[in-house]
């Protein structure tokens, strides 16, 4: 008789333990794998490399072998037969092969404009570089090595092109691409080099010659350029750069990051304001150390002391319609040692501070009594919640906050369809009839929303007219339009029906602030026409006649009265007029 126990082993593994079998055997099996392909791609990566040392090294031998003055890459500065380009194939793997040589000058005998014997050409840099694909992931080897020269360098006829490149801000910028282009010379030159930390990029050994062309570029900047005279630009303002034998050549371009611009055309809009006079706090939702004194805010005072800081937030700002925010107003008395600050939010957490990506100056706070809000996205901001500031270094005196006014526009009635011409300011030159010839110059048809973008276009002051019949009656952000480097802005335009010659008022004071309610009045002869500048600090007289004896008069309260005599009304004319206290 068997055993029971061994009847039972007879009957063999039980489904469980199968699969748990084939679990640990995949499991073993996938790393295995796992190690084995990283093994070969390991083994085909070393192989790639040392092929591409191999090459790197026979490349270098056979350039150093060659006589100095041959030295050079077809089109390159130096000049020679080395390819800057080319695809080598080695052991079953195509390489992208660069090659860069340029001249170096050494610090042993002074560098630039110090140099002993004025000679930046000291030896050449060779770099040679190699790139590959190993499983569709890019390699790159390189190797470096320099060519003297057996007895004291030289010019060999040419010179030195220095290319310095700013910003905006005339700051230097590093990484720029500067390509110098030559089909003049007895060897094409077509060379691109970087700018270094200075900003600035060097071709030393540039063939003695006239006519080179230089072009600045890089990713997401502007770019700039020589330019030779064409039938559509005869007269260029940059033109090609001349290299003379042992001399320095310099050219300064300027270039930043690129911008954005909508600009939004409308022919009627509603405003609304919402307007705290500080009669009370009852509209607030957070105070501290403030309290209300005759219709005005200050700061909280005991036995003749004030507090040294304090602050009020105001409720939720949620307008039912609104198309877009305007413009903050303040009316605060300051006396010396005080200071009031306005910050805006997003709700009524303090931590919902407005970034200063999106309302630049808020993180430090607004001490101006106009702040524009127009560049404040709706669908961002949909509501706003203002938080005023008081601070003073004397206990003695408080400053007062009298009245608060945000305005906002409702709604616009559009202008779709509108041919608009806009023109930067920036000249590349003159036609033949010597008028300038603008970088940017150029004609386009508002949406169906009123509405044109420009995308990627470089800093400047661009004017914008609208298409025939129209005049501009309103330009908040001001037209012409500053646009900063490496921003996404908009600009507003109220247009109406043009007359053969109206005027448009804008008033400002003198640290550039817009005067709302300004009171202005144009007469010529008994002709009188009176009108209020807008929250905009702008107003419009239309149906005037073509005149050089119009009077104009502006006053403001807490401004001197401005008086201006013969103002010459012409067309569509526009006259700032600025108010001092």
């Amino acid at each position: 008789m068997i055993p029971d126990n061994v009847k039972k082993h007879s009957k063999g593994f039980s489904l469980v333990e199968v699969l748990v079998v084939i679990g640990i055997t995949v499991i073993i099996f996938g790393a295995l794998f796992v190690a084995f392909e990283y093994s070969l791609k390991l083994i085909a990566q070393s192989r790639a490399k040392l092929t591409a040392l191999s090459l790197s090294t026979d490349r270098a031998e056979y350039i150093r072998s060659l006589p100095y003055s041959s030295v050079g890459t077809v089109a390159g500065i130096p000049n020679g037969s080395i390819p800057q380009n080319r695809t080598v194939t080695l052991n079953g793997i195509n390489f992208a092969e660069r090659v860069l040589i340029e001249y170096v000058d050494d610090p042993a005998d002074g560098l630039g404009v110090l140099d002993s014997n004025s000679i930046l050409a000291d030896y050449k840099k060779v770099k040679i570089e190699y790139t590959w694909l190993v499983g569709g992931v890019a390699q790159s080897f390189s190797l470096i090595t320099n060519v003297v020269p057996k007895s004291i360098e030289t010019t060999a006829g040419g010179g030195t092109i220095r290319v310095n490149v700013f910003d905006a801000n005339v700051l230097p910028l590093q990484g720029i691409d500067v390509r110098l282009i030559n089909n003049t010379t007895t060897s094409t030159v077509d060379v691109t080099r970087k700018t270094d930390a200075t900003g600035t990029a060097f071709f030393t050994g540039a063939p003695a010659a006239a006519g080179y062309q230089i072009f600045v570029s890089a990713p997401g900047y502007s770019s700039d350029q020589t330019r030779v005279a064409t039938t559509s630009l005869p007269y260029p303002l940059t033109l090609p750069v001349a290299v003379l034998e042992s001399d320095v050549s310099t050219m300064n371009f300027q270039i930043d990051k690129l911008s954005s611009l909508t600009i939004k055309v409308f022919n009627s809009e509603v405003i609304n304001s919402s307007v705290e006079n500080f009669d009370d706090l009852l509209s607030m939702s957070d105070v501290s150390n403030t309290n209300i004194v005759s219709s005005t805010l200050a700061l909280t005072e005991v036995g003749g002391v004030y507090d040294l800081n304090g602050s009020v937030t105001s409720n939720l700002l949620a307008p039912a319609t609104i198309e877009s925010w305007g413009v903050a107003e303040i009316e605060a008395v300051t006396p010396g040692s005080t200071d009031v600050r306005v910050r805006f939010y997003s709700s009524t957490s303090s931590a919902t501070l407005i970034p200063e990506t999106d309302l630049p100056g808020n993180l430090v706070g607004f001490s101006t009594n106009f702040i524009n809000l127009s560049g404040l996205s709706v669908s961002s901001y949909p509501s706003l919640v203002v938080g005023v500031f008081l601070s003073t270094t004397d206990t003695s005196v408080t400053p007062t906050v009298d009245k608060l006014t945000i305005h906002y526009v409702e709604s616009r009635n559009v202008v779709s369809g509108d041919n608009l011409t806009i023109t930067g300011n920036k000249v590349i030159g003159s036609d033949d009839l010597f008028s300038p010839v603008y970088k940017l110059s150029t004609s386009t048809v508002t949406d169906s929303n009123g509405e044109v973008r420009l995308e990627n276009i470089e800093w400047d002051s661009y004017s914008v007219t609208p298409g025939a019949g129209l005049v501009i009656k309103e330009a908040c952000s001001e037209n012409p339009f500053s646009l900063n480097p490496d921003t996404d802005e908009s600009l507003s335009l109220l247009v109406g029906a043009s007359s053969a010659d109206n005027l448009r008022v804008v008033v400002n004071n003198a640290t550039g602030e817009r005067v709302i309610g300004a009171a202005v009045k144009l007469s010529r002869g008994a002709s009188v026409w009176n009108a209020d500048t807008s929250w905009c600090g702008q107003t419009y007289f239309g149906g005037l006649v073509n005149a050089a004896d119009y009077d104009l008069e502006v006053s403001a309260a807490g401004y001197t009265t401005q008086l201006m005599s013969s103002i010459n009304v012409s067309g569509d004319t526009v006259q700032t007029v600025v108010l001092n206290p």
